[in-house]
């Protein structure tokens, strides 16, 4: 077998037509490699105009490059071929932005390339690295996140479960439901709740207190006995989950943490929608991923999960109306209809969701007081649509005439077509069908501002219309989707840019504030409901440190755990606008995110630094009892 190794080097410089990236592929194996090319996956991507050293030709699709060697050239066991690509689409800022995976393609065969981390010159390096401090709690309680009050006078020690005394058969059912989550998520440890024993456990009981909010619960403890009153089912279950949480503390670490036995807590939310979302796109996750990931957020008590289902890179949703999006629409690699982009270059990456697994997800999801919240990124973002159906483009729109952000070109639906609004109608149809709750997303984000204009079909469409540009055109686009989700009782979700182009009439309208903190204000300010999700502190794919070697995008900056902790939502808000605060999400987007190491080092703790920004109120926050209970979090 051919083995090959390829190592990369990226010398900045101050124009990016000026940057290079070097290459070396070393032959590992014992035959001679002849009359190949080499392809690799790289966000740092070769610019349009580029030049090549020591190579004869350069092809480029969004972040997937092949390069042909020069004319003859022929790599004996252990010789290296050296070439440089010079003028760059956008820096390396980090060791992960450079080849992530590689192939080389001899006489049809696909040999796969070891690519190594992307090295650069030492000066970019600051050596910061994501840094936790140990903490130390003000209370000795492991609760996350934290009550809006705690009030606890005495403690004891030795409390691994709790004894349920009295309760419905649903209050019963409700608290074997947080024994299967504790030991769904914690598989060596005691379930928090027991039913019979003999042995002197603290004994609940429970309370509905129409007082209460519906997702608002008190504990009182008294000795041996802790009554839970609550509101609705919502605070049933957060009440039992923090008792999991304050069992599974004092068992998991004793030293630290203890469980109460004198005292009260209670605890409401501070907003209505905690969230977090997750792009199954860029590299797929299987159904049992998803149902971990559920848990982990009600482990956090957040209740939304928006479900990033489409992208360029992958169509994840199966749609019977068109069962071509699940197979070349959900595949990319070689000889694959999509080529490679972000990583496992030298296989084929696939994977769909059936629409009996997504039903499964979502009544899962709903046991647990979770809202899923689907997201069909449109009209931009669509180059799996475009490429499984082609018939979707104006076939007189030059090829190339606007590129996205990512380097895809021509990727956007396009507006003027009413076989756009076809699709959608029965995509949107089925969508509708699956996920019961208020809101579908339909992305809105990222379209180039070059986007149709060269698109004769538009270019009428503009002119009847009256509309001056792509953003106008895209307005045009968001109210006819949102016409379609009205006929199946759904509202719109979208991206803070549904808001450009003159917008739509915000009634009814919840935007994603995403570009950076201000977005969050401006959008209040036009009517919308908001949710606060910046890049800046709530996007977990941003690097944790400066360093080279922290894996993870860097474009809204470096955002530590604790300044993802400390970012406050409402910053900048009048009262009036505070209302139209809807609540906040983290955002998972997994460019980098190619196996759960690295999904686990970007996500924690910060994700549940996000739950608690959602949840307690910012006088109630403490770092450094946060910090210490992060050991104790649970990860995929």
């Amino acid at each position: 077998m051919i083995q090959f190794v390829l190592d990369c080097f990226y010398r900045p410089a101050a124009d990016l037509k000026d940057a290079q990236l070097e290459f070396a592929l070393t032959n590992t194996g014992q035959t001679t490699l002849k009359s190949f090319t080499l392809a690799y996956t790289a966000l740092t991507r070769a610019a349009r105009t580029h030049e090549l050293d020591n190579a004869d030709g350069l092809l480029r699709l969004a972040n997937f490059h092949e390069v042909t060697p020069p004319d003859g050239l022929e790599l004996e066991p252990g010789a290296t071929w050296t070439f440089a690509i010079r003028g760059l689409a956008n820096p390396a800022r980090h060791r992960l932005d450079g080849p992530k995976s590689g192939y080389v393609s001899c006489g049809g065969a696909i040999i796969d390339v070891v690519c190594n981390d992307l090295e650069t010159t030492a000066d970019l390096d600051t050596g910061e690295r994501k840094s936790l401090p140990a903490g130390r709690p003000d209370e000795p309680l492991h609760i996350v996140p934290w009550p809006q009050s705690v009030e606890i006078s005495d403690y004891r020690t030795g409390v691994s479960s709790v004894l349920i005394t009295s309760g419905t058969v649903e209050e019963k059912a409700a608290a074997n439901k947080i024994n299967a989550l504790s030991r769904r998520l914690f598989p060596d440890a005691p379930y928090p709740f027991r039913f019979t024993s003999s042995l002197p456990h603290p004994k609940m009981a429970f309370q509905q207190d129409g007082e209460l909010a519906p997702a608002g619960y008190r504990l009182r403890f008294s000795g041996d006995i802790i009554t839970l009153a609550y509101g609705g089912d919502a605070g049933r279950d957060y009440g039992l989950t923090v008792l999991a949480q304050l069992a599974y503390g004092a068992y998991r670490a004793p030293d630290t943490y203890r469980f109460p036995s004198k005292g009260a807590i209670e605890d409401a939310p501070r907003f209505s929608w905690r969230g977090t979302h997750l792009d199954v796109s860029r590299h797929f996750r299987g159904a049992a991923d998803i149902l971990r990931l559920l848990d982990i957020l009600a482990w956090g008590r957040m209740n939304v999960f928006q479900w990033h289902l489409t992208d360029d890179e992958g169509w994840r949703l199966e749609i019977k109306s068109y069962p071509e999006l699940t197979v070349s629409g959900a595949r990319r690699g070689p000889g694959c209809q999509q080529v490679p982009q972000l990583g496992f270059a030298s296989e084929v990456h696939e994977g769909f969701y059936s629409q009996d697994e997504v039903r499964e997800i979502v009544a899962h999801a709903a046991s647990l007081n979770i809202d899923i919240v689907p997201e069909i990124d449109v009209p931009g973002h669509s180059t799996a649509v475009l490429k499984t159906y082609p018939h979707l483009a104006d076939q007189a729109e030059l090829p190339e005439s606007y590129h996205s952000v990512q380097g895809y070109p021509n990727n956007a639906l396009n507006p003027a077509m009413e076989e756009t609004y076809q699709f959608l109608e029965k995509v949107f149809a089925e969508v509708a069908n699956l996920f019961p709750g208020d809101y579908i997303h339909i992305g809105g984000d990222e379209v180039d501002a070059k986007s149709w204009l060269a698109s004769p079909k538009t270019q009428r469409l503009m002119e009847e219309r009256a509309l001056k540009d792509t953003m106008e055109v895209q307005a045009y686009f968001m109210g006819r989707v949102r016409d379609i989700l009205r006929k199946f009782g759904k509202k719109l979700a979208g991206w803070d840019e549904v808001s450009h182009g003159g917008g739509i009439d915000p009634d009814g309208v919840l935007l994603m504030a995403w570009q950076k903190q201000e977005v969050t204000r401006d959008l209040i300010a036009q009517g919308y409901e908001v949710i606060c999700t910046p890049g800046q502190h709530y996007y977990m794919d941003m690097v944790q440190a400066s360093g080279w070697h922290e894996p993870g995008a860097s474009w809204a900056g470096v955002s530590t755990p604790e300044a993802t902790y400390a970012y406050e939502p409402t910053e900048g808000l009048s009262e009036d606008g505070t209302g139209l605060l809807k609540g906040v999400q983290a955002c998972i987007w997994c460019e980098h995110m190619t196996d759960n190491d690295i999904f686990n080092h970007m996500v924690f703790p910060r994700l549940y630094g996000v739950a608690e920004a959602g949840w307690t109120l910012p006088e109630q926050k403490n770092w450094a009892r946060f910090a210490a209970q992060t050991p104790l979090f649970p990860a995929l």
